[in-house]
């Protein structure tokens, strides 16, 4: 085989690559914290809004640390940065495994932060935008369907683990998670590659059609900043973050206080997990096909419809009936977090201004993250119910649904002037 010919098929390398990296990072590692929650909890002797609290640290370092995700990634590449994520992401696990006191919870979780932004959806996303420069939607949505994957796989193997009747069989799962963590690291480190040959000078393929998967120049971020739109964008980012996340993770909780059988529980969420596979894959093809606004509004739709019948659930056969198509339709919204933030911030703003607005999209949303579960737990914590819960982040996600629509108008408005100018160019110097 010819070395060009190699080198171009090495892009299917790195896209199992990315898959094999967010099946660790946000499958086995990250989708299922609620079922260590009663647990650790329980074992340790300490409140779940402290529990909680030590998530939210995770999301204040994830915050900060996205804001300097460009400069680190520009000035120590992508491979060292995502050595230093599956590292601290590695470290993280193990400390968990070891903690005895609310302090270690937290010292795993500042890890934690730290190795999600450096082996999570933000670099991935970044790595296929090097690699790929057409139907980035559907191999964004490939890569990041990892995490049900992985999910679906952790919850199967320390649900057992983890209720196996010992006041501290949790941590067996923790080990586990660690030593799966760290084989898989090796493997990625070995694989990866920091950009394909000639990328430096490789400029982006400009579509006939109007193909929303595909790159165009933008707007530089200095100019960004002065848009009202790039604000707004943040809020909902912001806003979607409290909201998916917090129902996200209380929902297992949520089912557990219900006094539904934990099997069942496990096997919703194996359930979410195993469509959450196909569907960002979905969400990615919807987006290369019907563009940003059309996948926003069935993804949050998807989400509002699942939180209203997480908020009339009950225990009963209904009630798990429901809990299933609530877990379904959850896996609609959740790739706003994943896979949506970085094609949204390519679709709106374009790769001039990518790296940089990436980078703070990821910390508003973290923000977000680190605030929503708190709120819940200490409203648990105070009423002994999460139910209110789901209908105020109904509302919450309703006013993002409108939001979105603003900016979208707004920003292709000025999407729209920039490529007519772009083409005018282009036609004076072919003419």
């Amino acid at each position: 085989m010819k070395l060009s010919k190699i080198r171009k098929d090495y892009k299917w390398v790195i896209l199992a690559v990315c898959f094999l990296m967010e099946f660790i990072c946000l499958g086995f590692c990250s989708s299922n914290p609620g079922l260590y929650t009663k647990a650790v909890t329980e074992a340790l002797d300490i409140k779940r809004s402290l529990f909680s609290l030590t998530t939210s640290l995770r999301f204040i370092v994830q915050t900060i640390t996205a804001l300097y995700f460009g400069t680190l990634v520009g000035r120590f590449g992508v491979k060292k940065m995502v050595g230093v994520g599956l590292t601290s992401l590695t470290a993280s696990v193990l400390i968990r495994a070891l903690a005895t006191q609310a302090y270690h919870l937290f010292i795993s979780s500042a890890l934690w932060g730290v190795g999600i932004v450096f082996s999570g959806s933000t670099i991935a996303g970044t790595i296929v935008r090097r690699w790929f420069k057409e139907d980035v939607g559907k191999y964004t949505g490939i890569v990041m369907s990892a995490n049900g994957i992985g999910g679906a796989i952790a919850a199967q193997i320390i649900t057992p683990i983890i209720n196996n009747g010992e006041v501290f069989g949790y941590r067996k799962a923790y080990f586990l998670s660690a030593a799966i963590t760290l084989l898989i690291s090796i493997v990625i480190l070995i694989f990866l590659k920091e950009h394909p040959v000639g990328a430096s000078t490789e400029p982006y393929k400009k579509s006939v059609k109007k193909a929303r998967g595909t790159m165009w120049n933008g707007i530089q971020y200095n100019t960004l900043k002065r848009k009202p739109y790039f604000y707004a964008t943040i809020a909902m980012v912001f806003l979607t973050g409290i909201s998916l996340q917090c129902i996200g993770t209380i929902s297992v909780v949520y089912l557990t206080d219900l006094q539904l059988p934990s099997q069942y529980i496990a096997t919703t969420v194996t359930v979410s997990s195993l469509f959450l596979t196909v569907t960002k894959m979905i969400v990615g093809i919807v987006y290369d096909k019907k563009g940003l606004r059309f996948t926003l509004i069935m993804s949050l739709t998807c989400a509002c419809f699942a939180f209203v019948l997480k908020g009339l659930l009950t225990n009963s056969t209904l009630g798990m009936v429901m809990a299933m198509i609530a877990s379904i339709l959850t896996t609609f919204a959740t790739p706003i977090e994943t896979v949506m933030i970085p094609l949204m911030t390519n679709d709106l703003f374009g790769s001039a201004s990518y790296i940089k607005a990436l980078g703070v999209l990821i910390s508003a949303n973290s923000l977000g993250l680190c605030l929503g579960t708190p709120l819940a737990d200490i409203y648990f914590d105070r009423f002994g119910t999460y139910r209110p819960c789901f209908w105020f982040f109904t509302v919450l996600i309703l006013l993002v649904l409108v939001g979105y629509q603003f900016i979208i108008s707004a920003a292709y408005k000025d999407k729209k002037a920039i490529l007519d100018k772009e083409n005018n160019k282009q036609c004076e110097i072919t003419c």
